[in-house]
Parts: structure tokens; sequence; C-alpha cells
């Protein structure tokens, strides 16, 4: 074998073994990240009174099922990067954010009824639920269903929206 293919090739696997071992690095630096993110958070149940429709304005990660009565809670941040707020105006829940928006606020909302949700910037899930109608409003977000049963639905999406209903018909 000539001296420049094994040149070649000493070179072509030191540059492999430094790509492989950096992606090993930053793979662990991005777990780091992660983990330490998600440790602050702490559930927290919030008290409401009676809503009809769901707002959610800004990163927000929501799963909402259908119960027997109004519950929310949601995710506090220890170090105080965020806060959530949340109104009722006119019927409707508005969840807020304060602070850094470029974090996903994790919550969990329980319902009796819902009558439409409106999201701007959100992921939400909608699971159980068996309504007569539902307004869904998006303006880039995602909006995801599982085992839902709607008579009528409505629906309007702005932007990079996504709407996925993943319900078994035969059910």
């Amino acid at each position: 074998m000539q001296t420049s293919k094994k040149v070649l090739i000493t070179t072509v696997g030191i540059l492999l073994a430094l790509f492989i071992s950096s992606l090993m690095v930053m793979r662990s630096d991005v777990q780091a990240i992660y983990a330490s993110q998600t440790a602050d958070v702490q559930m927290t149940a919030v008290p409401v009174e009676a809503f009809g429709v769901l707002h959610f304005a800004g990163h927000w990660n929501v799963q909402v099922r259908q119960g027997r009565t109004y519950q929310v809670e949601v995710a506090f941040d220890s170090q105080n990067r965020y806060l959530p707020q949340l109104e009722n105006r006119n019927d409707t829940l508005h969840f807020l954010i304060k602070g850094d928006s470029s974090i996903a606020v994790k919550a969990k909302v329980i319902t009796p009824v819902l009558r439409g949700v409106k999201a701007e910037n959100a992921y939400v899930t909608l699971k159980n639920f068996q309504l007569d109608s539902m307004t869904i409003k998006l303006d880039a977000s995602h909006l995801t269903g599982k085992e839902n049963k709607f008579i009528y639905t409505s629906y309007e999406t702005i932007g990079n929206s996504k709407i996925e209903f993943l319900d078994d018909p035969y059910k």
C-alpha cells in the first residue's frame, strides 16, 4: 500500500473519531440541560371557577380531559424563570406566561364541559371528551385528540398549525 493512502486512511479515521466523540459530548450536554429544566418544575393545583372555553397564550404544553369537576394543575418554576398566570373572564379561562416565554410550561386541566379551545404557540391534547360541539381556533399551535366524540366541530387555523385526532371509530 502506498504511503499517501495510509496517510489518507489515518486522517479519515482520526476525523471520524473526533466527530463521534464530539457528538457524544454534545448529547450528554443536551441531556443535562433537559434534566435541569424538568427537575425544577412542580405541578401545583390552582383553584378555578367554572369555565367553558380554554385560551392558551404562549408556550404551553397542556393535557385536557373530561371529568366531573373543574381542576387545573400548573407547573411552577422554582428558579422563577417564568410565572404562569390564570384569569377567568367571560366564561373563558386564560392561561398566560410572564417572564421567559421560551420555556414550555406544563399544565393539566380537568373539566366537565368544554365548548372551545383557543391556542397561540401551544401544544394541547384533548382526551376522553364526549360533547355535542367544539370550536377550535389555533394560531401556530398543535392540537392532538385521543378518544373523543364530537357531533359538531368547527376549526380555524392560522400559521403553522396542526390538528390531529387519534380516535378509534369502532369503540
